[in-house]
């Protein structure tokens, strides 16, 4: 087995090979993975953050169920490796069925979708050969990724294998959903990123948030929005403190501003419509656009198909077919006088 040589490398691993989805999810727990990365250095957007990944950590939030998403990425990555192996024939690729960790630096584990290895080949424009790594994802619209560029919590995900596990590149294989079209990336391994910033922040999430249970802030996106309402369960009355008496000033003066920016959008976008309708010249088409020096401005109407919910509920249906999931609401108010 090619993978003979990062087990000797890292000498502790895990094989995960017969583990269930939520067997290997507990396992995820003790470490910090690879798709962590990121997220602790706030480079993946709305796909996860240092809080998100704190609580999944924890345990206090963590999806029994594989995300749509998910399951689509693990449906279609024998497939993707399979076109990469017919793409470059003289390479061979091999499945890693362990979990490695790092041998200085425990908190840190490596779970690779794959092995590469054989002669000198050119992929990209990069020349490889010997051993590397093998990541596969899988995109629906590619966004992130450019001719020679890939998403950063990607970069950050296959920085943080080669930290664990001492390859010196990786390739990342992505598939492309609408274009229905495979794209191959050779991230070499960045000493200074690993030394410098990807250990440092890694250390610091795991030892001063993690094993301190000391919550990250929010950074305020949607899957912590999501994990924090599924956490939510209600209960008395709460005093707090001078640090949450700022946050509240500052989300009740966010929350005036963005009114007061929506009644000038308002009054400003009526009197834009009383002209045009005063100017205008009919048409087939109840559509039109007008400039204004370096603005353009777009006019239409169009007929719109709603569900006449009464006529449901009239008949019997609407409980039959409605759709429930919990919500959330939250608000923030300024009582005069305290």
């Amino acid at each position: 087995m090619i993978y003979d040589v990062l087990l000797e490398r890292c000498p502790r691993s895990v094989n995960i090979a017969e583990m269930s989805y939520g067997e290997w999810l507990e396992l995820r727990k003790s470490s910090i993975g690879g798709s962590d990365a990121g997220a602790i250095m706030r480079y993946v957007g709305e796909w996860g953050s240092p809080l998100t990944v704190f609580l999944n950590k924890k345990g206090l939030a963590v999806s029994k169920d594989m995300s749509p998403a998910a399951k689509r990425g693990k449906t279609l990555e024998p497939m993707v490796s399979a076109y990469f192996s017919e793409r470059y024939p003289g390479l061979a690729v091999e499945k890693f069925p362990h979990m490695l960790y790092h041998p200085e630096y425990s908190f840190m584990s490596a779970n690779l979708d794959g092995l590469v290895t054989g002669p000198e080949t050119e992929i990209n424009g990069k020349k490889i050969s010997g051993l590397g790594g093998l990541e596969i994802k899988t995109t629906k619209t590619g966004y992130g990724f450019g001719k020679d560029e890939i998403p950063d919590g990607h970069y950050c995900q296959i920085q943080h294998y080669a930290a664990v596990t001492g390859l010196t590149w990786f390739v990342l294989a992505a598939y492309f959903l609408e274009e229905d079209d495979f794209h191959y990336y050779v991230i070499e391994r960045n000493d200074n990123f690993i030394t410098q910033d990807l250990i440092p922040a890694e250390r610091d999430f795991w030892e001063n948030y993690v094993l301190k249970d000391n919550w990250p802030s929010a950074v305020g996106i949607d899957s912590e929005e999501e994990m924090l309402t599924g956490m939510f369960e209600g209960g008395s009355s709460l005093a707090l403190g001078e640090e949450e008496k700022s946050l509240c000033r500052e989300y009740v003066e966010a929350n005036t501003r963005i009114k007061e920016d929506q009644e000038i959008k308002d009054r400003v976008s009526a009197q834009l419509k009383e002209i045009i309708v005063q100017r205008q010249t009919g048409a087939k088409e109840k559509k039109i656009s007008a400039l204004a020096g370096p603005y353009s401005i777009s006019w239409s109407r169009f007929e719109r198909s709603d569900i006449d919910r009464d006529a449901l509920k009239k008949d019997g249906l609407y409980e039959k077919y409605i759709k429930k999931s919990e919500a959330g609401r939250f608000t923030v108010t300024f009582k005069k006088g305290v």
